[in-house]
């Protein structure tokens, strides 16, 4: 599948980052709320978007009261943003959030009827009562016309640039139709018709951006300038995707420029790198400050002043590295793109790159990238997604600094298990599994580096949740040749994702020795173990796939 769909929502409470948003206070009533209602689902979880990160949603649960009322407020990044209600999986909709208020009501009773469910009063009220008629009016038109609905897919990739740039006007085009359709008896919201045609158009971007990935050529003129509305309202979860696949267009034209124009893309402007090292070095002389200033002022340096850069540098290496790092990507953002497009990719720098830092150089690069960049909705997004990344620093340090691991599993924290041996990684993963005979158990091979099993172990918790405590889960990280993660990354990695149960950290030898024994041996590959310690199944189904794997782990006896 060429493009992305949002995932399904992160179980548990997200807690939002609320500093400098404005907020959208939710309200409302669930009518005719019965007591065996209220137990199977006592809360609503509301969820948005953050334009930085394609695969999550962030989320925020409403507990409900006796009567059926229910609270919340949520930050809001863009004067406009689609939020999301899912309440327990027995009703969904998808709503226009502005900072005020918006008030909702639905019926208890009329949860699996097919007529309007949720009635909206408040900001947007008029786009989110219209909006469920519009939306099936959507589904209604791309499912007649197969050539631009169903079948859309099926032949784009192969069209010439001009055909898919014809065949997605004409996509857009049909979907803008819906709105005048669906709103024929009645004036239609000012506010839809943005939000459609927002929708409508960014997922023409989107596949547009896609079609030149597919076929390797540069996108033309007016999609490079569609990017300034990147930071416009509404946020969107279409927006979120068109972003990303933008983001992976601009990826590859940064290495074409890295491999190019190797000297200027290794290479950074002298008054930068004397700014840098001046603010980011400690214990600086009122000599060698002085001396920075003048090679800032100067924009020019000798022999001489490079090499009293490089002595400074090589004082503060680890931390100057990083921004140094950072401004040479930046820098080649410049080189390529206008302002809009450029300030995205300065907070996605640090977004997509997350996993590879400890939550000390997180808050340091994100510190310096806010300084660098004009966007308030791309600072803001940045830093909440930084915060959700530090929050756990107390149980971070307490997994990085455990020193005491054995072969056999210890607990570190609550559910959190560390085991490390010199043994074969036979006889090392033989005797964890013989500790836990008599339980079911669901091992997980992956590598940190690989972005698919960065994708899957995101829905760990959820599948956790779905099953009997006494499932046991075992994560095998393997090594990989091409990056080299510290034992401390890793387990920073472990507490942040939520992934509760035993982990094993392999080397290389051990992986090797392993190769029959957990065969596939590959990274985003799964095992389900049966409580007789034999294997029920060595290629299992992935945690994305929830009922399935639900299923196969239930049934392994």
């Amino acid at each position: 599948m060429r493009f992305i769909l949002l995932s399904v929502l992160f179980s548990g409470l997200i807690q939002f980052c609320s500093a400098s948003t404005d907020s959208l206070i939710v309200k409302g009533r669930i009518l005719n709320l019965n007591g065996r209602l209220y137990r199977q689902a006592p809360v609503i979880n509301f969820s948005r978007n953050n334009i930085l990160q394609p695969q999550s949603e962030l989320s925020k649960q409403a507990p409900l009261e006796a009567d059926g009322s229910f609270r919340v407020s949520l930050p809001m990044l863009f004067a406009q943003e689609e939020i999301y209600l899912d309440y327990g999986g027995k009703a969904f909709t998808t709503f226009l959030g502005s900072p005020g208020t918006v008030e909702i009501t639905f019926n208890g009773d009329s949860l699996s009827s097919r007529g309007k469910l949720f009635y909206f009063a408040g900001v947007n009220a008029d786009a989110n009562n219209q909006y469920a008629a519009y939306q099936a009016e959507l589904n209604k038109r791309l499912s007649e016309n197969k050539a631009l609905g169903q079948e859309f897919f099926k032949s784009f990739w192969e069209r010439s640039a001009s055909q898919a740039r014809n065949l997605a006007e004409q996509r857009a085009a049909l979907r803008m139709g819906a709105v005048e359709t669906a709103t024929q008896n009645t004036v239609p919201s000012p506010a839809l018709v943005r939000w459609a045609r927002a929708n409508a158009e960014e997922e023409q971007l989107q596949i547009l951006y896609e079609h030149s990935l597919s076929n390797l050529y540069e996108v033309s003129s007016a999609l490079k300038d569609s990017l300034k509305r990147l930071s416009e309202p509404p946020l969107t979860g279409q927006r979120v995707v068109w972003a990303s696949r933008f983001g992976d267009y601009a990826d590859l034209l940064v290495q074409q420029q890295k491999f190019s124009n190797p000297n200027r893309t290794n290479s950074l402007p002298v008054r930068l790198m004397a700014t840098l090292i001046s603010n980011n070095s400690t214990k600086l002389t009122a000599e060698e400050k002085q001396r920075l200033d003048q090679i800032t002022l100067n924009g020019l340096a000798e022999k001489g002043e490079l090499d009293f850069l490089n002595k400074l540098f090589a004082k503060n290496e680890a931390v100057l590295n990083l921004l140094f790092n950072f401004e040479r990507e930046n820098r080649i953002y410049g080189d390529l793109f206008d302002s809009t497009a450029t300030e995205f990719l300065k907070v996605r720098y640090l977004s997509k790159n997350l996993y590879k830092y400890t939550y000390k150089e997180q808050l340091l690069l994100n510190k310096h990238i806010q300084s660098r960049t004009g966007s308030p909705q791309f600072r803001q997004s940045l830093d909440e997604l930084v915060k959700l990344e530090v929050k756990d620093s107390t149980e971070i340090k307490q997994l990085v600094d455990f020193k005491d691991v054995r072969t056999d599993p210890t607990e570190v924290l609550p559910d959190y298990y560390l085991t490390a041996s010199n043994d074969r990684g036979t006889s090392w993963i033989n005797r964890i599994i013989e500790g836990f005979k008599g339980s079911r158990i669901y091992v997980v091979k992956w590598n940190m580096a690989d972005a698919r099993s960065r994708e899957e172990l995101g829905y760990i918790p959820m599948l956790q949740a779905r099953l009997p405590e006494d499932i046991e889960f075992v994560f095998v990280h393997l090594p990989g040749e091409e990056y080299g993660f510290s034992e401390a990354l890793l387990r920073q990695y472990v507490i942040r994702h939520r992934l509760k149960g035993v982990h094993v950290f392999l080397d290389n030898n051990q992986m090797m020795d392993l190769l029959f024994r957990l065969n596939p041996l590959d990274a985003a590959t799964f095992s389900i173990i049966k409580p007789n310690g034999k294997f029920a199944m060595k290629n299992a189904p992935a945690p994305s796939d929830l009922e399935k794997t639900t299923r196969a782990i239930l049934e392994a006896n």
